[in-house]
């Protein structure tokens, strides 16, 4: 389907492709620099698509639902992360010695 109307397409399933690479591997800093490139060539993309991108926007529509469910993945895993990170701050806490607080005397 290499025709030039449906190569803005295809580019796009690639990138959505490369955006579940970066989401597996939870590179994020780069995902954000991917979704530049996405908003350019989204905003190059003609209003109405021509029909013979039919085929490869139904495979963008699917592979954006994986990035979604994939998002989702990611999204458990790092507040699973910070549950376990504040658990080991309160253990440490336990540790610490204990402040006092120094006494003022309001006596003279």
């Amino acid at each position: 389907m290499s025709a030039p109307e449906t190569a803005p397409y295809e580019a796009l399933a690639a990138l959505i492709e490369r955006e579940l690479e970066l989401l597996g591997e939870s590179r994020l800093e780069e995902l954000a620099q991917l979704k530049l490139a996405r908003n350019e060539l989204l905003q190059s993309m003609p209003a109405m698509p021509p029909a013979a991108a039919g085929e490869m926007l139904e495979r963008c529509a699917l592979l954006q639902q994986r990035v979604r469910i994939e998002i989702l993945r990611v999204r458990e895993a790092v507040l699973l992360e910070l549950v376990q990170l504040e658990r080991v701050g309160r253990t440490a806490e336990g540790y610490a010695p204990r402040r006092t607080r120094p006494r003022i005397s309001t006596s003279a």
